[in-house]
């Protein structure tokens, strides 16, 4: 009798420990559902990058530029920081004449350090309400980060939104100096420091809206 005693014993508490630990998984698997949920509720408010855009990149000579395109430029909205936020794989850049040095443009933005060029041009809903009836063009702040160095300036930006997709361009100058950013030793004779950056109608759709 008592060793039947202590298997009843033992058997209920095996049975407080197992509910115990089913109690606590379901616990752990409601925190990581909420966790999972509020991260692709972030992720959503940021949004999805539209590919394909084109980009022109054009090195100054002091006699001659020195002309790369890419059309692997990703662009989106992302609705929580306001911004327009643009990414280039610098390795994407190719010269658009056989007389351009194919390389120049990957090592003055120090490519294998640093392979994207980043661009966020600071943009918001109010303005993309306002653009929804006419298009504008506007002086914009955006942060530019190049050799691994940000830094603030005003860009010109024409912008125009229809249904869900918004349409850009922007031509502007940077200067390597403003950046703390060097010339690489053996395009020194080439290279004036001086960097244009040409962006033609470009989009970015809203899959949200869809």
């Amino acid at each position: 009798m008592p060793t039947l005693r202590c298997e009843s014993a033992l058997k209920k508490n095996m049975n407080n420990v197992l509910k115990s630990i089913y109690a606590y998984s379901c616990f752990l698997l409601l925190l990581c559902l909420g966790v999972t949920g509020s991260t692709a509720f972030a992720q959503t408010d940021r949004g999805a990058y539209t590919g394909s855009n084109s980009i022109m990149v054009a090195l100054e000579g002091p006699l001659s530029r020195y002309e790369y395109g890419s059309q692997q430029l990703l662009v989106r909205h992302n609705k929580n920081s306001q911004q327009l936020e643009l990414i280039l794989p610098v390795a994407s850049l190719l010269p658009l004449n056989d007389s351009v040095p194919p390389a120049m443009a990957y090592h003055t933005l120090f490519g294998a350090k640093y392979p994207q060029l980043l661009i966020n041009i600071h943009m918001p809903d109010q303005t993309l309400e306002l653009v929804r009836a006419a298009a504008s063009v506007q002086d914009y702040t955006a942060s530019i980060q190049l050799q691994g160095v940000n830094n603030e300036t005003r860009i010109p930006v024409a912008i125009n939104r229809k249904e869900n997709t918004i349409y850009f361009s922007t031509n502007f100058d940077l200067m390597l100096d403003n950046f703390q950013g060097s010339i690489p030793v053996e395009y020194l004779p080439l290279l004036t420091g001086r960097i244009l950056i040409s962006i033609e109608n470009a989009q970015w759709v809203d899959l949200q809206t869809r």
